[in-house]
């Protein structure tokens, strides 16, 4: 299809105001994920992403109103405070047609959708000072001057100091200095719980464990995420072990969109699928979910092998980035899972070593508490195949798309259940 350019210039008030917007979606549109790499079964948006020659952009669902944005991404900030190019891409859902529009066109889009918004002036990336020898020892500086106020004007204003003030100044120090975010927001997350003992307002202890400050999901419990579950790097063999028993061997690698994309998707059609799994899309709707969920930072998906033949799909996702939250009372070392089993043959599906093999996964990560899953009260397969490795079910709970039993597994659980799986660790976990 017909790429359309519009493209004036982009004044110094354009280029100050769309972060804040955009950077306003996200946090409070929730409208937003990242898509990564050069589509396959979409060539209008493969054709406009050659001209923005960026491998990440910002997806904006506008299906409100018929609209979707693309925006080149030039930094992916684990604050929320991401670096954005010019010009956008806008596709109008109906024909299928991108328009290549400029800021005052993007911002028309927002504030239609966004009518109230006032953050308009937001910098998203603070002044810090500039050729800092020691990046690390000037934001511990920072913390010992700043966290202390956190308890001295209420729960607002302490919300507000960790959303406005200092995650933009991590996001910064991120960005112009390729300092590790994720480093940055654990010596916050410490030098906050410092303060803990002392706090008698409680204040301390509502940041530190809320979901969500103000409307946007608690950055500081990045303390507890998994970048081996969420963020893998690379797609080769993540775990492997052999199972005597059945004498197979269970391999996990993280999902390979150019290798497994047309795979999952016949998988996906099949019959048995399709009831509970529920993902018999098209081609290119199936290669957008993948490309917004593996660049992401809320879930991550995984092919599981027997005998290097691919069996096997799950998913990982973290909890309370999902809206599953809403349904418990959700920690931030809870990570979900969803399992798809593909053959049908009784002698080729492996339940027990497959689901064995993907707690041995998630459980070896350090930042897991437990394990829950919210499998459909029609599987009965899956609920048994779960209770065989120790999950127990808490309630059932009514979601958006299904009725579903909410169970939980904490190790201790599954060690006494398969006592040999506690010697699993981060380092052993590719060679049992």
């Amino acid at each position: 299809m017909e790429i359309q350019v519009i493209s004036p210039p982009i004044t110094q008030t354009q280029s100050e105001k769309i972060p804040a917007l955009l950077h306003y979606c996200c946090r409070e549109l929730n409208n937003s994920s990242c898509y990564g790499g050069m589509p396959k079964y979409d060539a209008p948006l493969a054709a406009f992403f050659k001209t923005t020659g960026y491998a990440l952009h910002l997806r904006l669902d506008f299906s409100s109103i018929g609209l979707e944005v693309f925006v080149p991404l030039k930094y992916f900030s684990e604050s929320g405070y991401h670096v954005y190019d010019l010009p956008a891409g806008e596709r109008e859902v109906a024909t299928g047609i991108i328009k290549v529009i400029d800021a005052d066109r993007l911002a028309a889009i927002i504030e239609r959708c966004a009518p109230s918004v006032s953050a308009t002036r937001i910098d998203p990336l603070p002044d810090v000072p500039q050729g800092i020898p020691d990046p690390i020892a000037w934001f511990e500086s920072y913390l010992q001057q700043y966290l202390p106020s956190l308890t001295e004007n209420g729960l607002a204003y302490a919300e507000a100091f960790i959303i406005d003030n200092l995650m933009p100044v991590i996001g910064a120090l991120g960005y112009h200095y390729q300092a590790n975010e994720i480093h940055l927001i654990q010596l916050a997350y410490h030098a906050i719980q410092t303060l803990e003992a002392a706090d008698s307002t409680g204040v301390i202890k509502q940041l530190l464990s809320n979901n969500k400050l103000r409307n946007t999901p608690n950055p500081l419990h990045k303390h507890f995420f998994s970048r081996a579950l969420i963020n893998p790097t690379g797609t080769g063999t993540v775990y492997s072990r052999y199972f005597p028993k059945e004498n197979v061997t269970v391999s996990i690698r993280p999902f390979d969109i150019d290798r497994d994309l047309e795979m999952v998707h016949d998988w996906f059609n099949r019959e048995h699928a399709k009831k509970i799994w529920k993902m018999d899309w098209p081609l290119q709707q199936l290669e957008t979910y993948y490309r917004t969920m593996l660049p992401g930072n809320a879930a991550h998906s995984y092919i599981g092998e027997i005998n290097g033949e691919p069996t096997y799909n799950f998913e990982v996702y973290w909890v309370v980035r999902d809206m599953l939250a809403e349904y418990y009372d959700a920690l931030p070392t809870d990570y979900g899972t969803h399992q798809f089993i593909a053959p049908t043959d009784p002698r080729k599906k492996f339940a027990s070593p497959s689901t064995q093999s993907m707690l041995d996964f998630v459980f070896a990560q350090p930042q897991v508490g437990k394990m829950v899953g919210e499998g459909s009260v029609e599987s009965l397969a899956a609920i048994m195949n779960k209770a065989h490795v120790g999950f127990r079910i808490e309630k059932v709970i009514e979601l958006p798309h299904k009725k579903a039993n909410l169970n939980f597994c904490y190790r201790e659980w599954y060690w006494a259940k398969f006592p040999e799986a506690q010697h699993i660790t981060p380092q052993t976990v590719k060679q049992i």
